[in-house]
């Protein structure tokens, strides 16, 4: 089960000897104890920061294209996007097959695709085949779409701010500890006491790098990317 904004908040305020808060009480609450709901939120967007593609973080979204319209907004709490994930959907009805959209950077599509498009016509209209991000943090597509095509994608969102006690943080629960230790930071800084800080910011940056570590830094195989001399030499010749 999640844990509520209002668990995090009592959980802090136990550490720091405080009284706890009652539902009645929370939404209305001044002072210290406004500062403790504060530096909770504080911690999760930095938890957020300090890695852009936590998996609970993930979310996926949706773009259907028009016919002739290149260019398309992401979604408005997208923190990253995965270019490499764009794909087009199948739809048996309007005859498209499920396919892959490969990715192409900004000046790529300048230097090799912008006067195909630019001067494209209703009957030189096609699937698209390649995606580009604009320099207005938008996607392109190339060529333009003769169809409403549905594209799907990945992508990773901010962390929305916890607001009334039931509200309940996406991080998972065997990682509160984590959060509490960064919002515990922010409350002895508020009490200008540095060393309590210090010790609690250490804690906080140890509990990101053991988070990454167990949520992110996984690999199913790696590739060796660099050119082999010998690669085109027939067999037998050095």
């Amino acid at each position: 089960m999640a844990t509520t904004f209002i668990t995090l908040v009592n959980d802090t305020l136990r550490r720091l000897n405080e009284v706890q808060m009652t539902t009645a009480d929370f939404i209305t609450t001044i002072g210290f104890h406004a500062q403790v709901k504060d530096a909770i939120n504080f911690s999760l967007q930095e938890v957020g920061q300090e890695q852009f593609e936590f998996p609970f973080n993930h979310s996926e979204a949706t773009i259907t294209m028009s016919t002739g319209t290149a260019v398309y907004a992401l979604e408005s709490d997208m923190k990253t996007a995965d270019l490499d994930s764009f794909r087009i959907a199948k739809d048996d009805g309007n005859n498209i097959d499920a396919r892959r959209i490969k990715e192409i950077n900004w000046d790529t599509f300048i230097q090799r695709y912008y006067e195909r498009d630019g001067n494209a016509v209703v009957g030189d209209f096609d699937t698209p085949q390649y995606v580009y991000r604009t320099l207005d943090n938008r996607v392109g597509f190339t060529p333009v779409p003769d169809k409403a095509y549905t594209v799907t994608y990945d992508y990773f969102k901010y962390q929305t701010d916890l607001v009334s006690a039931t509200d309940t943080m996406s991080v998972p629960d065997g990682f509160k500890n984590v959060v509490i230790d960064g919002a515990m930071y922010h409350c002895y800084m508020f009490r200008d006491n540095s060393q309590q800080a210090a010790i609690a910011r250490q804690r906080f940056e140890d509990g990101v790098k053991n988070m990454r570590k167990m949520l992110v830094n996984r690999f199913t195989d790696i590739r060796d990317t660099r050119v082999n001399r010998l690669i085109n030499v027939p067999h037998g010749e050095k």
